[in-house]
C-alpha cells in the first residue's frame, strides 16, 4: 500500500489595517515571501474582517496570523469586527489546540487584550525605528545564538500587561509565548523591511504617527534609521520552525 503523502501547511493571513497605499500590499506579499521559503507549498489564504470579510475557520488552518493595524484597543467601547476577532481568538484557543496563533504588533496587542491584558499608549509617543529587542533566558533558548534581536518597530500602543497563559521571551512584553506554545506574539514586525515602514512613513497616515505635520528633515531622519541591518528574516525563519512543528 502506498503512503498518502502529507498535505501541504494551511496558513491564514487575517489582515488588521485598511489597504490605504501600496505598502499594504507589500505587507501581505512580505508574510508570503517568508512563509514560502520556509514551506514552498504553504497554501496560503487572506481574510480581512476590518472590510467587512469573514474570519477564518481556525479548524482549516495549522497556522493563523494576526498582522499589525490601528484599532485603538485602550477604548472603552469596541468596533463590532474588532469584538468578533477577540472572541475567535478566545474560542480558537478553547476549540483548536492544533491550530497555532502568530500576532504580530497590533495582533500581539490583541491576543494579550484578548486573554485580558492591558494596553497603553507610549509615554515617549509613536516608534520608528530598528532597536534591539533584548531576549530572556527563555528567549535566548528559542532564538538560539540570540541574545537580543534587532527589530523593525512602528508602534505607540505597547501591551502593558500580558493576558492570562503568556510568558515573556523578550524583555518589557516585546515577545510571548503561550505556556502550551500554541501562541507567539511579536510587539516588533519580523516581516516588516525598510521599503515597507518607509511606505507608511510617506503616507502620512496619522494612525502611525503622532506628528501633525512630520518635518521633511524628521521624516528622513526616520528613514535612515529604518535602513539598518536588522533579524526580521532569521526571527521569521525561527517563527516557521514553531509554526509547523507538533505541540509539547
Amino acid at each position: 500500500m502506498i503512503a498518502k503523502a502529507p498535505r501541504p501547511p494551511r496558513v491564514a493571513i487575517i489582515r488588521n489595517y485598511l489597504l490605504t497605499g501600496a505598502w499594504g500590499q507589500d505587507m501581505l506579499d512580505s508574510f508570503s515571501q517568508l512563509i514560502l521559503a520556509a514551506e514552498p507549498d504553504a497554501e496560503i489564504q487572506y481574510f480581512q474582517p476590518i472590510d467587512g470579510g469573514d474570519i477564518p475557520d481556525a479548524s482549516r488552518f495549522d497556522l493563523v496570523i494576526l498582522t499589525g493595524g490601528t484599532y485603538d484597543l485602550t477604548l472603552p467601547d469596541t468596533d463590532p469586527w474588532v469584538a468578533k476577532l477577540l472572541e475567535w481568538i478566545r474560542s480558537t484557543l478553547s476549540h483548536n489546540p492544533a491550530t497555532k496563533l502568530l500576532g504580530i504588533c497590533w495582533g500581539h496587542q490583541a491576543i494579550s487584550h484578548a486573554l485580558g491584558g492591558k494596553i497603553a499608549y507610549r509615554k515617549d509617543g509613536t516608534l520608528v525605528d530598528v532597536v534591539d529587542v533584548r531576549l530572556t533566558k527563555a528567549g535566548q533558548k528559542f532564538f538560539t545564538g540570540h541574545e537580543l534581536l534587532r527589530m523593525h518597530k512602528f508602534h505607540k500602543r505597547i501591551v502593558l500587561e500580558p493576558g492570562s497563559g503568556l510568558q515573556p521571551l523578550a524583555e518589557d512584553n516585546e515577545i510571548f509565548i503561550s505556556d502550551s506554545e500554541q501562541i507567539l506574539t511579536f510587539q516588533g514586525h519580523p516581516e516588516m523591511t525598510a521599503k515597507i515602514a518607509q511606505g507608511i512613513l510617506d503616507h502620512r497616515d496619522l494612525s502611525y504617527l503622532n506628528l501633525a505635520d512630520p518635518s521633511p528633515a524628521g521624516i528622513a531622519q526616520l528613514h535612515k534609521g529604518l535602513e539598518k541591518v536588522e533579524d526580521g528574516k532569521q526571527a521569521f525563519a525561527r517563527v516557521m520552525s514553531w509554526a509547523f512543528e507538533p505541540q509539547a
